[in-house]
């Protein structure tokens, strides 16, 4: 009997790199770069179409990168590196992503 919620064998940019996490796992990697708390954000997944809460995704850190994954399908929605060169953000395994509106002051 196989679960949707185990890993795959072999993920992309985080093969090796141990345990899988939540996306709260992330959110540290990924805040830095939207200029806003990731954590707070819906993701779609451009493969299956699942829509989760950034914290509900699969984390895989520790390989090249950081890398998100679908819940459901497991397919790869996110990835960040750091290089020598710079910071490269891949969001191409997403369709789109939710920022929800922040209260305003009262």
């Amino acid at each position: 009997m196989s679960s949707d919620y185990s890993p795959p064998a072999t993920p992309h940019g985080g093969a090796d790199s141990g345990a899988v996490l939540d996306g709260n796992a992330a959110a540290g990697d990924f805040a830095g770069i939207l200029a806003s708390d990731p954590t707070t954000v819906m993701v779609r997944c451009g493969s299956c179409g699942a829509t989760q809460a950034f914290g509900q995704l699969s984390a895989y850190l520790g390989g090249p990168g950081t890398v998100l994954r679908c819940r459901r399908c497991e397919a790869m929605v996110a990835r960040v590196a750091r290089t020598p060169r710079g910071t490269w953000l891949d969001l191409s395994g997403s369709s789109s992503w939710l920022f929800l509106p922040t209260p305003g002051p009262a």
